[in-house]
């Protein structure tokens, strides 16, 4: 079986969005220095080491740069002419606390240093200087910015691990209390059905009442296991044969506004999934893509075959190197800014107004997906809709 590797930004896996950038934008560096001949020799030379350069002559330019373009690394003259380049930084590392400024000056004193440290710089340098210990100075730099990113990865991990364990634990307790209410409610349904047989109207607002106990029973058991977070009942689903049934349920519950289409790759892989868990997973997406679309639109399911490989920008946000079937839910909605965005997988958090929504959909898809060994991804952008992606591991034969 030939897997297809799909030509994909690297996307956000679980609740860590990754920007969309290109490499050239993650190491923009910002020159600040009144001297115009040495500013663009120093960009002339880092461009050549691939680095993106933006230069500003005054401390104005510098903050307005900032607002601007994504910038990494500044390098900042001490004396600008026109403005003091400890100041400078200051503002920079107020404005924008993750920018590493190195200071750069002819007047090196050691006061001037300590200054410049106090004031938020990360190193310096003097004038004049040598081309590899500049590089091997932004080299310091961007690995800083890298352990800082995985550092506060690392927390915002550990901070969703707890809340996903204490919402566990809650959503397990509340689910068998209202197990235990439902079963008396079924039981009791029950007997009535056998003594209304032959009043047909009344029993069949019993059996109404016994297929919505039943859905009730279904969603204590999903919490149930989202509160235990662990995977059983592992069964291998060919989704080329469970989608398409599941595609007509969606067209008649999300109503004619909704257009739902699905598009299946050819050599599909099969997936290793907790059983019973695919259909309402899918389902809530849906719901929650209906619910971005109140004027109607298009609900787009997309599988396709993916091989993740150890320097794929993907495996540093939790997913695994190996094969896997990536299936993606696309809709045309309103989307989602970066602040809802990086929220969206946190359980009890939700944009709908009370009452319409719990926060813990999202979350039991993300959930699912994590028992399965899989990672989840969302890319959404403002006006232009948002793509949830299950990354779910493939499970093929080697011959």
């Amino acid at each position: 079986m030939t897997d297809r590797e799909l030509d994909l930004p690297a996307e956000v896996i679980g609740e860590h969005p990754l920007r969309e950038t290109t490499p050239a934008e993650d190491h923009c560096v910002l020159i600040v220095d009144d001297d115009e001949d040495f500013a663009a020799s120093l960009s002339g030379l880092l461009k050549l080491e691939g680095y993106r350069i933006v230069v500003a002559h005054d401390p104005q330019t510098a903050l307005a740069f900032l607002e601007e373009a994504r910038i990494a690394v500044a390098l900042v003259d001490v004396r600008l002419g026109t403005g003091n380049g400890v100041d400078l930084v200051r503002q920079i590392r107020q404005r924008e606390p993750d920018v590493v400024c190195v200071m750069v000056t002819a007047y090196a004193s050691i006061d001037t240093a300590v200054e410049a440290l106090q004031a938020g710089a990360y190193d310096y340098l003097c004038k004049p200087f040598h081309s590899e210990d500049l590089l091997a100075t932004l080299a310091r730099c961007f690995e800083r910015i890298r352990l800082l990113e995985e550092k506060r990865l690392a927390a915002e991990r550990l901070g969703q691990k707890q809340r996903m364990e204490a919402m566990g634990q809650l959503t397990s307790g509340i689910a068998h209390d209202f197990n235990n209410i439902l079963a008396v409610l079924l039981s009791n349904l029950r007997w009535l059905e056998e003594r209304l047989a032959d009043q047909p109207e009344l029993a069949e607002l019993v059996t109404d009442a016994l297929e919505a106990t039943r859905s009730g029973s279904e969603l204590t058991d999903r919490l149930l296991r989202f509160g235990r977070q662990r995977a059983k009942d592992i069964a291998v689903v060919e989704l080329g044969e469970a989608l398409p049934p599941l595609m007509r349920v969606l067209g008649r519950t999300l109503g004619d506004t909704v257009s739902v289409t699905l598009n299946v790759a050819d050599g599909l892989n099969s997936v290793l999934i907790p059983a019973g868990q695919l259909e309402p997973s899918l389902v809530n997406l849906a719901l929650n893509a209906r619910d971005a679309m109140p004027g109607g639109g298009s609900l787009h399911f997309d599988a396709s075959n993916v091989i993740v490989r150890p320097e794929d920008a993907r495996v540093a946000s939790g997913l695994l190197p190996g094969r896997y079937v990536l299936l993606s839910v696309r809709d045309t909605g309103h989307g989602m800014p970066v602040a809802v965005r990086r929220r969206a997988l946190q359980p009890m958090f939700t944009t709908k107004p009370p009452g319409q929504g719990s926060g813990l959909g999202l979350s039991m898809v993300d959930g699912f997906v994590r028992q399965a060994g899989g990672r989840l991804g969302i890319l959404s952008t403002p006006g232009k809709g948002t793509s949830v992606n299950l990354y779910l591991p493939a499970h093929y034969s080697s011959d």
